[in-house]
């Protein structure tokens, strides 16, 4: 696309409300789309590439402002834009927009950053087709804020980011400058715009991102006191870095100074400082502060339920940890109830919501408190909460977070009563995907310790019926033959340790193999778990260890912690092999004498066993003393059975 390149700056002083007029020429253009540049390559571009499906379909023009481009990137935006226009960074944000803004020639004007791109634009494509959407003053879409570089969990919000071309419409502040007046006839377009700004490499980065920020914050509330703007975004950047001490004595002071403010503004942003209030407390584990504070706005009843509910989320939290269960449901349902009547109303999740409260009804926190009214049924053996709230929980979603209380608790009832419908429906969920299929059975296995072989087979039963009842079995057979063996004080001899070990070995690899293949793959990258790497480690101690005494040596160092239930047992091995060693040294010194000895040996304890049958028992273990004597003198040592 041909540009013209152009340049040209400008600095806008506000005094107060007063703005100097701003862009004043005739329109030639439905709507111009701007950007400020200063950005990667293959971001910009990416940016610029998703604005042509508007600038093809629209009356409408791309202005590209560049604040300090690298050759590259300005080669780039040279392929796109319809004019260029160079400004002298002066750090404000607001004084580059609104140089922005006045080269408009469009009746219109939507701004996108070089570091977002549309995911989709048909909606603004629509919205513009229409002859009405020039009678709209303000508007927007939605900036989905990734959470990690994958862009598996994301946050949606609403970003102001459209405006009608007028003399007396401007932006303000050096820093998160926003679109001045900002009211009129509003429309939030059903687009999203990708972003990754708020996804760190480091925590150092994130921190080094925030400073930079927070004096140009302290420097506007400054400048404008009763702006309450400006230490609303200072408390965004103190929670993003966890300054949780100054994000409490900001929020708190500013809290303060409109609790009992009847002004709407004053209201709308009192909940996101009593939002930010309640964060740093539970970062402080101020808990008695945070309930006390809860209890406060409750009886004020100065907040917007919005952000209550999100009050409501860190309390029933809490409870929930305290195993106060009737507080912990009173919240739970508070919570809901307004889920009901505000979470699917976009224009009331907007009016009430701010910074710290529009993630209130967001997946991960609705999953949570379907966990906690799930374990708070189960504590009370009221199935009635998990039968009603199980299927909510989105089980088939890329990420998807389940308290470990409600998986634990649902483990130990599992243990309790064995197969149960309603608890078998909500195991069978855990087959959903290979991710929570790998949590359950890790956290099956944190829990064995804490039952008997009865409530180890209850679990086994409590899988019945599920798609992953073949492996569970599996997977709970070798739990429970490692308890088993962990409850064998004293072992016969060598070979019956060494064939329980080898039957407990070939049990782990077959559970292994089906472990691997319930969830196929087209690349799948099978990773041995620790009991069958302890199998492996038993099969190649038996394969050896009658011809490699160091090589059996080194594979029995290699047990040892693999699974410390199976220690005690990997011990005692250890001890007999050493022994077994040790007679075998002796045999071969002077074969016929060794099983000469042996057998009086066999002879003997034969003799004792009928002697401590007729009860003759001090004659049985004279016997038996003078049998070890007889022994140790021989060959040094008290038996020649391993």
């Amino acid at each position: 696309m041909n540009s013209k390149a152009r340049h040209k700056t400008s600095l806008y002083h506000f005094k107060g409300d007063e703005v100097e007029k701003m862009n004043n020429k005739p329109k030639t253009k439905l709507l111009t789309i701007s950007l400020l540049c200063c950005g990667r390559p293959d971001t910009t571009e990416r940016c610029l590439k998703s604005l042509m499906p508007i600038r093809e379909a629209i009356d409408s023009e791309i202005q590209v402002v560049d604040t300090g481009c690298s050759k590259e990137t300005r080669k780039i935006i040279e392929k796109y834009a319809d004019e260029i226009f160079e400004f002298t960074w002066v750090k404000d944000f607001a004084a580059a927009r609104n140089f922005q803004l006045d080269q408009a020639n469009g009746k219109m004007f939507l701004y996108i950053d070089d570091d977002e791109w549309f995911l989709d634009t048909k909606y603004i494509i629509e919205f513009f087709q229409d002859p009405r959407c020039t009678s709209y003053n303000v508007g927007g879409y939605f900036q989905r804020n990734y959470l990690d570089f994958e862009g598996k969990e994301y946050e949606d919000i609403e970003v102001m980011r459209m405006c009608r071309v007028d003399p007396d419409v401007c932006f303000k502040g050096k820093i998160h400058e926003y679109i001045y007046p900002g009211c009129g006839n509003t429309m939030f377009m059903d687009a999203r715009a990708g972003h990754f700004g708020y996804v760190y490499e480091s925590e150092e980065e994130n921190v080094k991102h925030s400073l930079r920020n927070i004096p140009l914050l302290i420097e506007m509330m400054e400048e404008e006191p009763k702006e309450l703007r400006w230490p609303y975004q200072l408390a965004q950047e103190y929670k993003a870095i966890k300054y949780n001490k100054e994000l409490l004595d900001l929020c708190t002071e500013t809290y303060n100074k409109i609790a009992d403010s009847a002004d709407e503004v004053d209201k709308k942003y009192r909940g996101s400082f009593a939002c930010g209030i309640v964060i740093a407390m539970a970062r402080l584990e101020m808990l008695d502060e945070l309930l006390a504070f809860y209890k406060e706005v409750q009886e004020k009843k100065n907040l917007y339920p919005l952000p209550m509910a999100k009050i409501a989320f860190y309390a029933s939290k809490i409870y929930f940890i305290r195993d106060e269960n009737d507080k912990c449901e009173a919240e739970i349902k508070y919570y809901f109830d307004v889920y009901e009547k505000v979470g699917n109303d976009r224009g009331l999740m907007f009016i009430q919501g701010g910074i710290f409260s529009n993630d209130t009804f967001n997946e991960t926190n609705m999953n949570l408190m379907y966990c906690y009214a799930m374990t708070c049924g189960l504590r009370k053996g009221d199935y009635g909460p998990m039968v009603h709230y199980y299927r909510r929980i989105s089980w088939n979603a890329k990420v998807v977070r389940l308290n470990r209380g409600f998986v634990m608790t649902l483990i130990a009832e599992a243990a309790k009563v064995g197969y149960k419908k309603e608890i078998r429906d909500v195991l069978n969920k855990f087959f959903s995907s290979e991710g929570f299929r790998n949590l359950l059975e890790k956290l099956i296995d944190e829990a064995t310790r804490e039952f008997d072989e009865e409530g180890l087979q209850n679990i086994k039963n409590a899988f019945k019926t599920t798609e992953g009842e073949k492996e569970m079995n599996l997977y709970m057979d070798v739990r429970i033959l490692e308890y088993q063996i962990s409850c064998i004080e004293n072992w016969d001899n060598f070979k019956q340790l060494t064939d329980i070990l080898e039957a407990y070995a070939q049990l782990a690899v077959k559970w292994q193999k089906v472990h691997d293949l319930m969830f196929p793959s087209e690349n799948p990258s099978f990773t041995l778990a620790q009991e069958t790497k302890l199998a492996c480690d038993i099969n190649d101690f038996i394969e050896c260890e009658g011809t490699d005494i160091p090589k059996a040596l080194s594979y029995i160092k290699d047990m040892i912690g693999r699974r410390p239930i199976m220690n005690a047992a990997i011990g005692e091995l250890a001890d007999m092999y050493g022994r077994k060693q040790m007679l075998d040294a002796l045999r071969a010194k002077d074969p016929v004498k060794f099983q000469e000895m042996y057998n009086l040996e066999d002879a003997i304890l034969r003799q004792i066993a009928e002697l401590d049958e007729a009860g003759q028992v001090d004659e049985a273990v004279a016997t038996y003393q003078e049998l070890i004597m007889a022994i140790k003198n021989t060959y040094g040592v008290e038996t020649l059975h391993v």
